[in-house]
């Protein structure tokens, strides 16, 4: 690959993260619904195909920069808190980590459907409930077993609908967008 088309490559992968960023403000910051201990959005689905298109590093940071800018750019619910970045960071890296397909491979559906529902599991679980409430509690000042039941409920809630989503657009949009070689950077 020559500099110039490696170069190329860069910026395209550059632009389709920054509207995958600009994607996840929108649905997380203005689509939401929002309390202070709960947020119900589709902001998870910008992440998911960051992950997916291009691996856990890409999805970390497409992740973690969508929220530092979400939440300087429109805050809602107080002021910036890192930990929260931390936590939409791991989520990212998770979805990297067990969605992305390395060029050549050729995961069956089952396989595939398998790791998104594996991936959203540990996403709402461990990231959600553990990080997303210890963050709440250090920040509101709020004892973590008091957050704790109605976080438990809400994701539990969540995983079925985040698994159903994420396979659904896996089969409408990034399927046919990697079988005709749509996805930028990946040509």
């Amino acid at each position: 690959m020559t500099n110039q088309s490696a170069s190329r490559k860069r910026m395209m992968i550059m632009v389709s993260c920054a509207m995958l960023i600009a994607i996840q403000i929108v649905l997380v910051r203005l689509v939401s619904i929002q309390t202070p201990f709960q947020r119900l959005s589709f902001g998870f689905l910008p992440l998911a195909m960051a992950g997916i298109f291009y691996g856990p590093g890409y999805g970390c940071a497409v992740a973690a920069l969508a929220d530092f800018l979400g939440a300087t750019l429109i805050p809602t619910g107080g002021a910036f808190w890192p930990g929260f970045t931390v936590v939409t960071a791991c989520s990212g890296l998770i979805y990297g980590l067990l969605l992305h397909e390395k060029p050549g491979a050729n995961w069956s559906q089952g396989k595939r459907v398998f790791r998104i529902v594996l991936a959203v599991t540990l996403v709402n679980i461990f990231v959600h409930i553990g990080l997303g409430t210890l963050n709440l509690a250090i920040m509101y000042n709020k004892g973590f077993l008091v957050l704790l039941p109605g976080r438990v409920a809400k994701n539990l809630v969540m995983i079925p609908i985040e698994s159903v989503c994420i396979t659904t657009m896996h089969m409408l949009v990034v399927q046919p967008m990697t079988r005709r070689g749509l996805v930028p950077g990946l040509r």
